[in-house]
């Protein structure tokens, strides 16, 4: 029985040494990915990783102490929550191995898998991993000031298995979620919390509705719908850190009121970036089923369609800038759809130079203000 145990132990070190293998390559592979970006882009990154720890940090300190404007607390928490489905939702693949997943089923216990995806999902969540430092260092009467605190933390882990598992439920989830902070009154934080569990929770139960099942893949509005409804994250993401860019303007603003024309000339320059990135994947979905639609007389209006999801996007972004900050500009609005054209143009002639332009044009703008 011993040597059974001492054997299946081996096995299991040699199984975790595999997948940390695969999780690392996984991970390198999704880096390489970054470079369609540029390299300019990659340094804006990483010059920024301090800054974005910086504000992750900021944003617990908001969590943890709302007693005072409980709302607020809970929309933090619901960003807060919303950013790190994103991420995981990028490290998925890594994560569980997706790619030799069958295989892995045939060689080793079920529980086996499900111990390792929940030790790499610990390691990959940075967002779960910031709020447990915090969580260190609290004293027991601090704990006892905030329990909203502890249950924020389950919602982490859980909301984390979730995104491995049943994805479907997070959208449900923030849906719910989102409609509950939106109404017009106050309750404790703890309160807000408890409700957002009983909403994801109700989430998992929530039948999933095919709704692409009723779309004609042959006309290209049903095609694109198909596109986005198949790689929804491609949006959500998106969304999500522009809300962390509307909610950084919202801060900056009421600090600095007389720099509002700069801030929304940043504002504009991440919405312009968020969506015109898009081009990326509408181009690459051209090139792939330009032969499908060329076969059907429509390639004229399939080269235009490619397009056309960035623009909705752009627009969408600057209606709910406007109605957010009540600056609604027609020149604003008209730079921004200038701007975004020129971004599709360079990822459809120079994609290396996306972030060459986008940057120059952003420093532009700035200058001219000046």
């Amino acid at each position: 029985m011993i040597a059974n145990l001492k054997q299946s132990i081996g096995q299991y070190r040699f199984f975790m040494d595999y997948r940390f293998q695969a999780y690392k390559t996984e991970l390198t592979q999704l880096l390489l990915q970054l470079k369609s970006f540029g390299v300019l882009f990659l340094v804006v990154l990483g010059s920024s990783v301090l800054g974005l720890i910086l504000l992750l940090f900021l944003g617990l300190g908001k969590i943890i102490d709302s007693s005072d404007a409980p709302q607020y607390g809970a929309k933090m928490a619901w960003l807060y929550l919303l950013l790190q489905s994103v991420m995981l939702s990028a490290m998925k693949s890594a994560i569980k191995n997706s790619a030799q997943r069958a295989f892995q089923q045939t060689l080793v216990k079920r529980y086996w898998l499900g111990l390792m995806d929940i030790k790499l999902l610990l390691l990959s969540n940075g967002w779960l991993i910031a709020s447990l430092v915090i969580a260190i260092d609290l004293s027991i009467n601090q704990w006892l000031r905030v329990p909203h605190f502890l249950v924020f933390l389950l919602l982490q882990f859980t909301l984390g298995i979730l995104c491995l598992y049943k994805p479907i439920a997070l959208v449900y989830g923030f849906l719910l979620s989102a409609m509950w902070l939106m109404l017009p009154f106050d309750v404790s934080p703890l309160t807000y919390q408890y409700v957002f569990v009983l909403l994801f929770a109700l989430s998992t139960l929530m039948v999933p509705f095919n709704f692409a099942a009723k779309l004609d893949l042959s006309s290209l509005t049903g095609f694109w719908l198909m596109f986005f409804i198949h790689n929804s994250w491609t949006l959500i993401w998106r969304g999500a850190l522009l809300l962390c860019v509307f909610m950084a303007f919202e801060v900056l603003l009421q600090e600095r009121a007389n720099l509002a024309d700069i801030f929304s000339i940043l504002s504009l320059a991440f919405v312009v970036l968020f969506s015109s990135s898009l081009q990326f994947d509408c181009s690459h979905l051209h090139q792939q089923y330009s032969v499908f639609f060329k076969m059907q007389n429509k390639q004229t209006a399939f080269f235009i369609g490619q397009f056309v999801p960035s623009l909705i996007v752009l627009l969408l972004s600057l209606i709910g800038f406007f109605a957010l900050f009540n600056q609604a500009s027609g020149l604003l609005l008209l730079t921004g759809i200038i701007w975004c054209t020129l971004q599709q143009a360079i990822v459809q002639k120079k994609p290396a130079h996306y972030a060459l332009v986008w940057m120059i044009t952003t420093g532009g703008l700035l200058a001219a203000l000046t």
